[in-house]
């Protein structure tokens, strides 16, 4: 299996707090039933994508109520704002779970105070009442995690504490009441090593030994007081699975690139469908109709183009725009890959600046010692295939010290056959737990 740069499969979402005294100078929406499948629905190209993606801050920074903040919007703008950031610097397969990351800060954001507090809360969209994220994150994991015999949605979250280092009894009662979080105490100082390895097994057992090492050699040294580390995994199989004996090498048509061969699943079925003058969209059903995977394709071969204008809303424009049973003819390409990427930068860049900063940094909901965020890391990992879909993600988060009948229609053919943009989507939440871009189909 290849590893694909800045790319994110099996999602692990890890933020390092250090404390500073002990470092010197350390710094969207449900689909309706249209008959007119056809309606087009334009793009402003003046605005960026990232722009764009903002929701309403006053629905979700200022919402006074769990009834009037929506988690699953805010998760969702913060993934379109987060993939325009990853995207920019690389031209190769994307795959990322912005639930992951989401999570993994939500846990801090718990114990974040002051100007870390509010750019936290700008970047990922959290209410400043911190009990309605609280509380709407318990039901969102509840959600995710109830049980389904026809796939496979876990998600899992853990505290990993310096042995003696004073940690707030509020705070911990918090991971572990709303996050359902496992705390334990390791020896990050005499210990680094097991320490480590003892995280990324937990890692390896949540994600079906997925994602692998998530926590690098050399991560973890003696100034490091708190891992905050999320995992999802899930694997679900087609409502309707692709035949392998229609599976064949087909063409594929890279941006900017040479002609590729692709190992090309195809079928022809009745599914969600919608198109505009700028993209088509897809909906691939899992067993259970819980989750499915949205696939957009743009018109044009030209996806650097694409995303500087398609942002969350017009992904929910399409969305809800889509005729439930249309028939399709399908061209998709089978890809697997695994990616992992420190994503500190990005999120300075987002706005989120004071929380890796050795003396703006404020954590005093977690510890009176000083904390500050010295990584984020995320690791993910997915496999589409004519069977179904594996996906994996982890995020770490390393602190320091310091259907009626229809009249018939007309086949629409669905050709991916270029660079496309793909989502699994709980369905019963909206909320995208994964999301990735597909640039050159590999399978091995």
């Amino acid at each position: 299996m290849k590893k694909t740069k800045l790319i994110l499969l099996s999602l692990l979402s890890i933020l390092v707090l250090l404390c500073a005294g002990c470092v010197e100078n350390t710094e969207v929406n449900d689909s309706s039933n249209l008959t007119n499948l056809t309606n087009t629905v334009p793009i402003e190209n003046n605005e960026s994508a990232t722009n764009k993606s903002r929701i309403d801050i006053n629905s979700t920074i200022n919402a006074d109520s769990v009834e009037n903040y929506d988690i699953a919007t805010a998760n969702n703008a913060f993934a379109f704002d987060m993939y325009s950031k990853i995207t920019k610097e690389n031209e190769q397969n994307l795959f990322f779970s912005p639930y992951s990351i989401f999570t993994a800060v939500a846990m801090c954001y718990d114990g974040a105070e002051s100007s870390t507090k509010e750019q936290i809360a700008n970047v990922f969209n959290f209410p400043l009442n911190k009990s309605i994220l609280e509380i709407s994150s318990k039901e969102l994991i509840s959600d995710i995690n109830s049980d389904d015999k026809e796939y496979e949605l876990k998600t899992a979250n853990a505290l990993w504490i310096q042995k003696d280092f004073p940690i707030k009894t509020q705070y911990i009662s918090n991971v572990e009441n709303y996050y359902s979080g496992k705390v334990s105490k390791l020896d990050f100082v005499k210990q680094p090593e097991n320490s480590r390895n003892m995280i990324n097994d937990w890692v390896e057992s949540k994600t079906n030994d997925k994602i692998k090492d998530l926590i690098p050699d050399g991560a973890i040294n003696p100034d490091t007081r708190l891992i905050l580390t999320n995992a999802i995994y899930f694997n679900g199989k087609w409502m309707n699975e692709f035949d392998k004996e229609n599976t064949q090498s087909r063409s594929f048509y890279p941006s900017e690139d040479e002609e590729i061969s692709a190992e090309t699943m195809y079928a022809q079925r009745y599914l969600p469908y919608a198109e505009n003058s700028n993209a088509k969209i897809l909906e691939l059903p899992y067993k259970g109709n819980d989750l499915c995977m949205y696939v957009v394709l743009p018109n044009e071969n030209d996806i650097d183009k694409f995303e500087t204008s398609f942002s969350v809303s017009e992904y929910e424009t399409l969305k809800s725009n889509m005729d439930s049973r249309a028939e399709v003819k399908v061209w998709l390409p089978k890809f697997k890959f695994d990616t992992k990427t420190e994503l500190s930068d990005q999120l300075k860049e987002m706005g989120m600046s004071d929380a890796f900063d050795d003396k703006d940094a404020n954590f005093s909901g977690i510890s009176d010692e000083y904390l500050m965020i010295s990584a984020v890391i995320h690791q993910a990992f997915v496999d589409v295939q004519e069977e179904g879909t594996e996906a994996a993600a982890a995020t770490g988060v390393v602190m320091l010290t310091g259907s009626a009948d229809i009249e018939p229609e007309p086949v629409r053919e669905f050709r991916a056959d270029h660079p496309f943009i793909f989502f699994i989507e709980d369905k019963r939440t909206d909320c995208i737990l994964f999301m990735g871009k597909i640039e050159r189909p590999e399978y091995e």
